[in-house]
């Protein structure tokens, strides 16, 4: 049986089909005004490559989907979501529970859209607000009252009134949701900003998941698991799906897939750098997992939970260049997949880095995504010509270049400032290369950072597909501790938690037995700083469940001295992955081409250029080249040496 793997990113969608011996990779054009659309140009193109007379005989053999996508990503990113209100403890309606104005005020929700209720509301103090954000435009109301958890009685009462009054039955019904809830955490402004999040980005990822869902369905009779890609790096059924479970779910994948190679490779330290057509994100791989941080920005709203540290900056093959004070300057605005760069030949008339790219002899214009389009050199000189070659007084191609390098040094910023972050030297961190542009950077990016070597992947131009690929069925579950606990409390804290991790799974239809729970203790060392104890606990004898953990705590000696602040509890259900397997060497020898590039200022050079399907295991080439594929571009600079090793994937060192 097959599966499938889906990422929808901002331009482009992704596509892993794998049987467990082969693999099968496509990209097609993302359709914002309709994800389902570029989700089902994913399956027809696997069809049609696989041979099967139409989708519906090809999902026949499919064992799963999993979906992965920047969906509420973009909804956060381009303000577009539902009109959210939100009631609030009286004298907190703008600083939402934090020490200054909350950013989610003037972002998300605006001020008229917040009411402050006062203590111990009456039900006329609750509608009188409700009326107020409804006759606002509101369609979705959020509850958050201050030291709300663990004791919501007081929202939940709230959620009576509102719901006595506008039943689900009537047309005018408003669906309620508890901060208390939503982040089973003691920080108030997190539960407020979690809540917000999630009813902001609801409709608009619940629209585009359930018609997938139908489609499957009902157009094609397939009834297996349609699974959502989640930011812990697992996958759940829709029905077990928040919205904000799913916030950069899509690159948060590729850092996994990094992670994995990490360890297929026992590398220690790295650096994963994805560049795509509208942003570069990295992350950072530490003795083989994602670094996740606790406490932070998520798409620039401050939370105190715990999730992949995940760094970006606004740049990608569909970038805007311009001029601006007689300098150059890269985006934020990208042209997308419609109308795409000046070469894309769509429309597109403002010059790209992608155009750039094409200029300088990097993309092979005849074979771009697999032949499926050609590019246009005259469309993408004569677009950087006229932005920006002339107002410089300099050449097309000299032009290209400072495009290039402008990219490269808004991309060493991000890479250095998160290098920082994570106390990493960048002589002691190996760079991983991968999404639809991150191998054309790479070698360049690793020498201007003094970075010892990269990596670049046969999937890497799908490696967030490659990561839910890998991935397997997660829920987290996560519960503050209250200041004075009792034993009592705490048990029944435990065993609430492996009930609804339980239920979970048997509601999808899986089998707990066959999950493994894994649990973690945070301990407060300081007020930014928590000791972590880790136990994994049989989920046959729930009885024992508390000593079992206790013995955990005991092990961990004086890391586990101090105040618990939070229980987390995460189920793993394995669904089929498929991992990497060693290359036999081909029979057939690597054939050479050539193409007038430019590395440098100094004049074109015609230097060799490999076809990347066609390298075998063990082939090196010295630099200056170039190595194109279907979707895969790779510039070997001069004194640099690219080398396939025996998983088909390719090492880039300086050449000795």
């Amino acid at each position: 049986m097959l599966t499938v793997d889906i990422d929808t990113g901002g331009t482009m969608t992704d596509a892993l089909i794998s049987d467990g011996e082969r693999r099968y990779s496509f990209k097609v054009d993302t359709t914002p005004h309709d994800y389902t659309v570029s989700f089902l140009a994913c399956l027809t193109e696997a069809a049609k490559t696989l041979q099967f007379s139409d989708v519906a005989s090809f999902l026949s053999d499919v064992a799963l989907i999993r979906w992965t996508s920047t969906i509420t990503t973009n909804v956060l990113a381009e303000r577009h979501g539902s009109k959210v209100g939100l009631l609030v403890s009286k004298g907190h309606e703008k600083n939402l529970y934090g020490n200054s104005r909350s950013p989610v005020i003037d972002e998300i929700i605006g001020g008229s859209s917040v009411i402050g209720l006062p203590e111990n509301p009456a039900p006329g103090d609750i509608l009188s607000g409700v009326k107020e954000l409804l006759e606002g435009g509101v369609r979705r109301i959020c509850v958050c009252l201050k030291d709300s958890f663990p004791d919501g009685r007081a929202e939940e009462f709230i959620k009576g009134v509102i719901e006595e009054q506008y039943p689900d039955h009537i047309i005018g019904a408003v669906p309620v949701l508890l901060g208390s809830e939503m982040a089973r955490l003691r920080h108030d402004q997190t539960r407020v900003h979690y809540s917000l999040m999630n009813a902001y980005t609801h409709t608009q990822l619940a629209n585009s998941l359930f018609k997938a869902e139908d489609l499957l369905r009902d157009d094609y009779r397939w009834n297996g698991p349609l699974l959502i890609g989640h930011t812990n790096g697992g996958v759940a059924r829709i029905s077990k799906t928040k919205a904000v479970d799913t916030i950069e779910s899509g690159p948060v994948f590729g850092t996994f897939g990094g992670a994995y190679m990490a360890r297929t490779y026992g590398l220690k330290n790295v650096m994963c750098f994805d560049v795509g057509g509208t942003t570069t994100k990295c992350s950072i791989i530490r003795d083989g997992q994602p670094v996740f941080q606790r406490g932070g920005e998520l798409m620039e709203v401050p939370v105190q939970s715990s999730f992949a540290m995940l760094r970006s900056a606004v740049v990608g093959g569909g970038t805007i260049a311009r001029i601006k004070d007689n300098l150059i300057v890269l985006g934020p605005d990208s042209m997308g997949a419609a109308p795409g760069p000046a070469c894309y030949g769509l429309g597109g008339t403002e010059a790209t880095l992608t155009d750039a790219l094409l200029v300088l002899g990097y993309l092979d214009a005849a074979n771009f995504l697999g032949g499926r389009r050609h590019l246009q050199v005259n469309l993408a000189r004569a677009a950087i010509e006229k932005s920006i070659a002339k107002p410089l007084s300099v050449s097309a191609e000299l032009a290209a270049l400072m495009i290039r390098d402008e990219a490269l040094a808004i991309m060493g910023e991000l890479l250095r400032a998160t290098l920082d972050e994570a106390n990493l030297a960048p002589e002691d961190t190996v760079l991983f290369a991968f999404g639809g542009n991150g191998p054309m950077f790479a070698a360049l990016l690793a020498e201007n950072l003094a970075m010892p070597m990269a990596y670049i992947f046969d999937l890497g131009p799908v490696f967030s597909a490659f990561g839910s690929a890998i991935s397997d069925v997660v829920h987290v579950y996560e519960h503050g501790t209250s200041e004075n606990w009792d034993a009592t409390a705490y048990n029944e804290t435990l065993l609430d938690l492996q009930t609804r991790g339980i239920r979970d799974l048997q509601g999808e239809g899986f089998e707990a037995s066959d999950a493994k729970f894994s649990w973690e203790l945070e301990f407060a060392k300081s007020a930014d700083e928590v000791a972590v104890v880790h136990a994994v606990v049989s989920t046959e004898n729930p009885a024992s469940l508390a000593a079992e953990l206790n013995k955990a705590v005991k092990a961990a000696g004086a890391a586990a001295q101090k105040p618990l602040v939070l229980i987390r509890l995460t189920t793993t259900l394995s669904v089929g992955s498929h991992g990497l397997t060693k290359r036999k060497r081909k029979a057939t020898a690597q054939a050479h081409g050539s193409r007038a590039m430019r590395f440098d200022a100094a004049h074109e050079k015609v230097n060799p250029v490999c076809r990347w399907e066609n390298m075998n295991v063990g082939d090196t080439i010295a630099g200056p080249a170039m190595i194109n594929g279907d979707t895969l571009t790779c510039p070997v600079p001069p004194n640099w040496a690219l080398q396939v090793d025996a998983y088909g994937n390719a090492e880039l060192r300086r050449a000795n």
